[in-house]
């Protein structure tokens, strides 16, 4: 049950990285989109125009891989998640027959305990009496 724990952190945390990442992608593609837009862009020569156009057109294929890297991470957890979840109601199954277990003995413990009590009670009072068992 730790090492699914552990697993499911560990997944989750790189999955966070990942969506992390592709924010920062978004982040960058937005700032050189404002910088195309804003009042450089009149007076840009065709070859700077040119190689921004290139820079965003490479921005996109990377958010793009990174959108399937952040699906892969998240697929790798969730199936990770539904593993840790399925240990988890065996677990809780197995206590659950335990404590039933344990309850039962203890139920047996207190019938044989009163069992005890209840021949030394007529025991000690057969021998007042007189009769014999």
């Amino acid at each position: 049950m730790e090492a699914a724990e552990r697993l499911l952190r560990a997944l989750k945390r790189k999955e966070d990285l990942a969506q992390q990442r592709l924010q920062e992608l978004h982040g960058f593609k937005s700032e050189y989109q404002a910088r195309l837009s804003g009042d450089r862009a009149v007076v840009m020569d065709i070859i700077l125009l040119r190689d921004f156009y290139a820079f965003l057109a490479k921005l996109d294929s990377a958010i793009a891989h990174q959108n399937g890297e952040v699906a892969n991470a998240h697929t790798h957890w969730k199936v990770a998640h539904d593993n840790w979840l399925t240990l988890r109601q065996k677990v809780k199954a197995f206590e659950t027959l335990a404590d039933r277990h344990a309850k039962q003995e203890i139920q047996k413990q207190e019938k044989r305990e009163q069992r005890l009590t209840d021949e030394t009670a007529l025991r000690k009072h057969a021998n007042r009496n007189g009769d014999s068992y």
